[in-house]
């Protein structure tokens, strides 16, 4: 896990299980990252990473009301600021700013497992 910077991640995550947040299928390789590690928080390289708890991606979604804004779309992490990590309906990881507006959405791919680096190279 060395392309987490140093990111500091919490116990397995041993609730019941989430499998879709507002309609939007999680991939398997973040349900599978989200057991053993059920989000964190540090710094990544290149920026600040907060990843979401499972258990909280629901009241995060409602609270940004991300299906008024982004249908389609579920935030699952930021930069502790201005800038948020989610995916869409087609399993992609993205970065949008927080105004988010669908015409600001990069894409980062859909392996979770390169989102790290996806991320770094975004602010390089």
């Amino acid at each position: 896990m060395n392309n987490w910077g140093e990111v500091e991640f919490n116990e397995a995550y041993s609730g019941n299980e989430i499998t879709e947040i507002n309609g939007i299928k999680l991939p398997w390789q973040y349900i599978d990252f989200m057991k053993k590690h059920n989000g964190g928080e540090g710094d990544l390289g290149e920026t600040w990473f907060v990843l979401y708890r499972l258990e909280e991606l629901q009241e995060v979604n409602d609270e940004y009301r991300v299906q008024e804004f982004l249908p389609g779309h579920i935030l699952i992490g930021s930069n502790g600021g201005d800038e948020f990590y989610g995916i869409d309906k087609d399993g992609n990881y993205f970065n949008v700013p927080s105004l988010m507006c669908e015409d600001d959405i990069t894409l980062l791919g859909d392996d979770f497992d390169q989102l790290p680096d996806k991320i770094n190279e975004m602010w390089e």
